[in-house]
């Protein structure tokens, strides 16, 4: 009985493990101004169509884990600057993108 037990507990155990390393990828990268080269922090990263998503520390850089199936579609965005659309195409890919100034608020 307490073998069968232990069976049990192993086995709902190592379910979660395979879970959790099942097709995550995980996108890093850097957001600059287009103009200056100078890192912007606090940008918007989405995934598009769902509400997972990141945002930029003050250097500029951003790492996103994700379950989403690839390929995906990142939107780009922060208060000041045109949106941008990158498309994911393989696990730990690094993207860097440029934004250009958008209109004036």
């Amino acid at each position: 009985m307490k073998n069968n037990k232990l069976t049990i507990a192993l086995s709902v155990l190592g379910l979660f493990c395979v879970n959790l390393l099942l097709a995550q990828s995980t996108i890093s990268g850097k957001v600059t101004d287009a103009e200056t080269n100078e890192p912007i922090p606090g940008v918007n990263i989405l995934i598009q169509g769902t509400s997972e998503g990141t945002n930029t520390d003050f250097d500029g850089n951003f790492m996103l884990s994700s379950n989403q199936a690839i390929p995906f579609t990142l939107q780009i965005s922060s208060v000041g600057f045109s949106s941008q659309s990158v498309e994911v195409t393989s696990a730990d890919q690094v993207i860097n993108v440029s934004l250009q100034a958008g209109q004036n608020l």
